[in-house]
């Protein structure tokens, strides 16, 4: 199917491919009509035409009767000379604009005159409506300045638009300022290349015989003087755009070919040709072309006529920065646009820029731009300054009717010494203040931090200090306690013993003597268990939180009587306890283990103690004979055990549970929630009872 598909596909594109290949384009206007993916197809061309203008190394532009296209040349090859007869041998390509040859091979046929320009508008060529072709168009010589390799712009005025003209000659002898001029040449202009957009149309031209002065320009001495209000103003008879004369006073340079002239109560900037040096104060005339930048008009590509020196003159002084801006029942918004003012306002920020510092000046509703040569020290914001210097509106904005009022205004000053710093701000501004207040909130939040650390770290000490003041005071009890038992209980019981073996001597019938024996019995038990209550009055164990080392000298008792057999088993790793709880648990264990051998009769107990799912559990199994767990749970008459048991088993917050049948042993198990547990803190014992 595939096979199929690639068949037939091949069978439609190779007629169209031979077609393409047989195609030959014989006209330039075959050529400029090309589609983009046409002219990057390579199509064949061979045509014939007059070299109108080459444009060392990368193009040469040929004409034929229909229009006019280009080629590129090998490496090496000499082109032709502008007005040499060719023909032309390539494959079209697309260029960066509009089609166009590739590398091509010519053959030289002649010499031909050149073909006239078309008649062409500024418009024509803005809009590439003749790109790449040759046309005529008129207009009046703004400038003619020097450019490398010996050639020369011409800046043509063409009604209110500026062309450049670049001519492949250096300048003429004779001044072509303010002539109306004819000049043919090719169409050409730089070009976007990612986007292929004409950016800025100008005109390549082979030399000067190419432009034909129209109308010269008056002399400069005959050039019609106008006054400062007659710039760009209203005239019946229209405006003309040759040169006009005007005088004034200098009032402010910038380079050398930048000056602001007042006339009067008007003032204008003049943007010279030449660079000259003028001096403020300076009395000059100057002649040049209208033109409307920004809000006011100014003269441009100007020359001076005559020069005097003058006194200085004086800024305006202006009371508000708002007062520079269009305000409410203002007859002349911007009236101050050119002129010398001095405005004092407050820094409200200040930055550098690419030509120096600028400033920003706080007014009551608006703001200044204060723009300061290079090497002026930035005042801080806050600071009241004085600044002198020209005033510019930047932008305008629509006003109410047909009133254009000043949008951004600046103030440009002429010197470092325009800049007066008339108050510093005070230390405490609202930057510093604010600085200061967060400053002190930090350090605020830090002292509370380290406060609520510090009374955390007193509370733990605090508990372990009392936990060991109760461990040493209740420690200190039970071995007082124990010394009480010792020297006065256990002494009595000692000496009764002793009185019960001196009466058994006496008594001589058995009767007697049987009693006396089991009294004898009863004392010995009692002796046995008050000295078992003094050694776990004197067992560290316990106050150490170690519920395994408090279990095991029950196992050792066992083990030494050889009764029963007591094993001891931690199944897991068990956390350190409090003493009071270690206390209880050994009690409930040491009591099941003595029930276990008392009453089932075991001979092997085993204690387990393990941790899981946040509980500790506690067993004592036995192999004894079991009892019916109902009735020993309802006690008998004298038998406390199974009581005590539970009632130490909710002291603790545990749960106290019995498993046994008859002749199947018993097992008792503590659950020990160890959530109800207070941590013991490292490295202290924990309370005792």
């Amino acid at each position: 199917m595939r096979s199929f598909r690639a068949a037939l596909l091949l069978a439609f594109a190779l007629p169209l491919a031979l077609t393409a290949q047989e195609r030959l384009l014989t006209k330039a206007i075959e050529v400029r009509g090309l589609s983009s993916a046409e002219a990057s197809g390579g199509i064949p061309v061979k045509l014939r035409g007059v070299v109108v203008f080459v444009e060392s190394p990368s193009a040469v532009f040929i004409q034929d009767e229909t229009s006019t296209t280009f080629f590129r040349l090998p490496s090496r090859v000499p082109p032709p000379a502008v007005g040499d007869e060719i023909e032309v041998t390539s494959k079209t390509r697309l260029g960066l604009y509009l089609p166009g040859l590739d590398v091509a091979t010519f053959r030289l046929l002649g010499r031909r005159a050149l073909p006239p320009g078309i008649s062409a508008q500024f418009d024509d060529l803005y809009f590439g409506r003749f790109h790449y072709q040759r046309v005529t168009v008129e207009g009046v010589v703004r400038s003619v300045t020097p450019v490398e390799n010996n050639r020369s712009l011409l800046r043509l005025a063409m009604g209110s638009r500026v062309i450049d003209v670049r001519v492949e000659a250096p300048p003429p002898a004779t001044s072509l300022v303010d002539h109306r001029v004819r000049i043919t040449g090719l169409a050409a202009g730089l070009i976007n290349t990612p986007r292929r957009q004409l950016v800025q149309p100008y005109l390549g031209v082979v030399g000067w015989d190419e432009v034909e002065v129209v109308a010269p320009a008056p002399p400069a001495a005959d050039v019609p003087q106008v006054t400062a209000e007659e710039l760009l103003a209203f005239r019946v008879t229209g405006l003309g755009e040759q040169r006009v004369r005007l005088a004034g006073s200098v009032v402010a340079t910038f380079g050398s070919d930048q000056i602001f002239l007042q006339q009067g109560a008007m003032a204008f900037a003049v943007r010279l040709g030449q660079p000259t040096a003028v001096l403020p104060g300076d009395q000059v005339t100057v002649v040049g072309f209208p033109s409307m930048e920004r809000f006011s008009a100014s003269v441009v590509d100007a020359e001076i006529l005559a020069r005097a020196p003058g006194p200085l003159p004086a800024p305006v002084e202006v009371e508000t920065v708002d007062e520079l801006f269009a305000r409410p029942g203002d007859s002349f918004p911007g009236k101050h646009d050119g002129h010398l003012i001095r405005v004092t306002g407050t820094v409200r920020d200040a930055f550098k820029g690419e030509e120096g510092t600028v400033l920003l000046l706080q007014g009551r509703q608006r703001t200044l731009q204060a723009r300061l040569p290079a090497g002026v020290e930035m005042p801080v914001a806050g600071s009241l300054v004085r600044v002198t210097g020209i005033c510019q509106v930047e932008t305008a904005l629509f006003g109410p009717g047909f009133r254009g009022d000043p949008g951004l205004v600046s103030v440009r000053a002429r010197s470092p010494g325009d800049l007066a710093v008339l108050r510093t701000p005070p230390w405490w501004t609202t930057r510093k203040l604010t600085a200061v207040l967060a400053a002190l909130a930090g350090v605020t939040l830090l002292a509370g931090g380290w406060i609520t650390i510090l009374r955390r770290q007193v509370h733990r000490q605090t508990a372990a200090l009392r936990h060991r003041i109760e461990a040493e005071a209740a420690l200190e009890e039970r071995q007082r306690i124990a010394r009480e038992f010792h020297d006065t209980l256990e002494q009595e019981i000692a000496g009764v013993t002793l009185r019960l073996d001196a009466l058994a001597t006496l008594v001589s019938d058995d009767k007697g003597r049987g009693l006396i024996v089991a009294s004898r019995n009863l004392v010995t038990r009692i002796q046995v268990e008050t000295r078992d209550l003094i050694s776990d009055l004197r067992d560290p164990a316990e106050t150490a939180g170690d519920l395994l080392a408090a279990l095991a000298p029950i196992a050792a008792r066992h083990d030494s009587e050889g009764e029963m057999g007591v094993r001891i088993e931690a199944r897991t790793a068990l956390p350190p306890l409090p003493a009071a709880i270690v206390h209880d648990l050994r009690m409930i264990a040491r009591e099941a283990v003595n029930n276990a051998r008392r009453h089932g009769r075991a001979t092997h107990v085993s204690v387990e103690v393990e941790a899981w799912a946040d509980r500790l559990f506690l067993r004592v199994v036995d192999n004894g004979c079991g009892f019916e767990v109902a009735a020993a749970l309802e006690g008998k008459r004298g038998h406390f055990g199974c009581a005590g048991m539970r009632e130490r088993g909710r002291k603790i917050g545990a749960e106290v549970t019995w498993r046994s049948a008859l002749h199947e042993g018993a097992t008792v198990e503590v659950s020990l929630p160890l959530s109800r547990v207070s941590p013991v803190p490292a490295g202290r014992p924990a309370p005792t009872p």
